[in-house]
């Protein structure tokens, strides 16, 4: 139906967005060689290898704009990535300025080698981690609604969604984002 819609002009997009990082993990106990942390400055050239949807004048973008990126690797292959963005909810329909103890979490990846291994949730408590040591303690990120393999993950993180938000564009001309549902 959304398909249909969107092929006349009609954009619908239902979405929570989501509060991380509040509760502790238990996760399994990793037996394995995978690192975590943020990507050094001599590592860009790999990661714009490995990045399946972003290319590289995106990721040298969002380097510039202060964005970090968060890496996983098994020895010294890259096997997963997210960014986190630390002055906005860079979300365009739910765009807002973060204050200084926020940061947005966003484009995940691991590579499909590493699925159903707990990484992506590894990945995430470790990067929870490192940005504490920054001085942010709250942490926000967005789901699609008919997404049910990331809302999954989300709970598997123990996050809570916030709100229920719906954006609506006409014609690539005229949008607005609605909240349906407050949760707290």
């Amino acid at each position: 139906m959304l398909r249909r819609l969107r092929s006349v002009g009609i954009h619908l997009e239902p979405f929570y967005t989501v509060r991380e990082g509040e509760t502790e993990l238990a996760l399994p106990a990793a037996e394995d060689q995978i690192r975590f942390g943020f990507l050094e400055d001599d590592e860009f050239g790999e990661l714009c290898e490995f990045s399946k949807s972003e290319g590289r004048q995106e990721i040298q973008s969002w380097l510039d704009q202060g964005k970090l990126c968060f890496v996983a690797r098994d020895g010294k292959r890259l096997i997963a990535n997210m960014w986190c963005d630390l002055t906005e909810f860079n979300y365009k329909p739910n765009y807002r300025r973060l204050d200084e103890d926020e940061a947005y979490l966003f484009a995940a990846f691991s590579h499909p080698d590493y699925r159903g291994q707990n990484l992506a949730p590894r990945m995430r408590a470790s990067c929870y981690e490192a940005l504490r040591e920054k001085g942010r303690s709250r942490f926000y990120s967005y789901t699609e609604y008919f997404n049910i393999p990331a809302r999954r993950f989300k709970e598997k993180l123990g996050a809570e969604n916030e709100t229920l938000r719906l954006y609506a564009c006409l014609f690539g001309k005229w949008s607005v984002t609605v909240t349906l549902r407050k949760f707290h």
